[in-house]
């Protein structure tokens, strides 16, 4: 039974770090499917669904380990046996999809408005919705981005947006990617951005670089 017990335990451990959190609810492989697509980074409202996968998980996690913690201690009367080992052992990825979904929490995407007003004007560009970029100091909301010809605009609904240490950021992570003579520029004004992504949608597209891609992936993975 102890055996079963904790095999059962560990294989949930597995699933939920592996992203099969899902698996384990028993919802369909379809229904995974869409709604990992609807995840994906740089999508719109990937924050917000990021967060309620986490806080699923951290819940799994947390029920598992205090449900083999009380078997525990129901089957023998002492807190001093084998499943509350096993139990503390599961509180630690608990913890730590715990700290996950608490960042989640408070980063914040882009805002509905915001969306519909960028979505048909950036339409046929590279870009990126959601991002919350993260450093050591200091964290930075861009709910859009938008690449072409080397120049990375965005627009942040953060009032408190710092400017500069966002530039000396991705100027720091584009130099150790060996990415060179990219121009970035952060609106805090939405008519000036609609404006400014305006102007590059109309300028001569050069073919698509792979420069292109790597700085948007690059965004993606200095992201949330």
């Amino acid at each position: 039974w102890l055996y079963s017990g904790l095999s059962g335990f560990l294989s949930c451990v597995a699933a939920c770090m592996d992203g099969s959190i899902w698996t384990i609810i028993g919802l369909s492989e379809d229904y995974m499917k869409s709604f990992e697509v609807i995840n994906d980074k740089g999508q719109y409202g990937y924050l917000k669904r990021q967060m309620k996968r986490e806080l699923i998980k951290t819940f799994i996690l947390f029920g598992i380990s205090l449900s083999l913690y009380f078997a525990g201690r129901i089957t023998t009367g002492t807190n001093k046996n084998l499943l509350t080992i096993v139990a503390v052992l599961g509180f630690l990825p608990a913890s730590q999809f715990a700290v996950r979904s608490i960042m989640f929490m408070r980063a914040k995407g882009c805002s509905e408005a915001v969306f519909h007003k960028v979505e048909k004007i950036s339409e046929g560009l590279a870009s990126r919705f959601d991002l919350y970029l993260t450093s050591y100091k200091v964290n930075f909301q861009i709910s859009h981005v938008v690449m072409k010809n080397k120049n990375l605009i965005g627009y942040t609904e953060d009032v408190n947006f710092d400017e500069n240490a966002c530039y000396d950021h991705l100027k720091t992570m584009f130099m150790k990617n060996g990415m060179k003579d990219i121009t970035v520029k952060i609106f805090t004004d939405l008519d000036k951005y609609i404006e400014r992504v305006e102007s590059l949608k109309q300028s001569a597209m050069e073919e698509k670089t792979k420069l292109q891609d790597d700085v948007l992936q690059l965004m993606e993975d200095l992201s949330l």
